[in-house]
């Protein structure tokens, strides 16, 4: 993550467990605290599960304050569902290397 973070593409980022247990994190948002994310990104993980009609749901992109976009990506690695979450500059494209993050953490099993 720490390479990734050195793009300057996140203002921060964040891998969470399905259990909610922070794994690895970079940076800091002043506007948008660690707890409050991973509390936001676990009620959309758990309204998808309510609608179980397998909806495959891969990413939820909201646009905040200040031309701030927060990025909740799920995926699988380790035999688990992850959720990396990022606070990203508006002005900066994420989604390549969000990939290559995923890709990294995938090969580490």
């Amino acid at each position: 993550m720490r390479t990734s973070f050195e793009e300057e593409r996140w203002e921060s980022i964040f891998l969470f467990s399905a259990e909610g247990l922070l794994m690895a994190s970079q940076g800091t948002s002043p506007d948008y605290h660690e707890e409050k994310l991973l509390e936001f990104s676990f009620s959309i993980m758990e309204g998808l599960k309510r609608l179980d009609s397998g909806i495959p749901m891969m990413e939820i992109r909201l646009r905040g304050r200040q031309r701030k976009i927060l990025v909740f990506r799920y995926f699988e690695a380790w035999g688990e569902e992850l959720v990396l979450t990022a606070v990203v500059s508006g002005r900066k494209g994420y989604k390549r290397a969000m990939n290559r993050l995923i890709r990294l953490i995938r090969e580490l099993e």
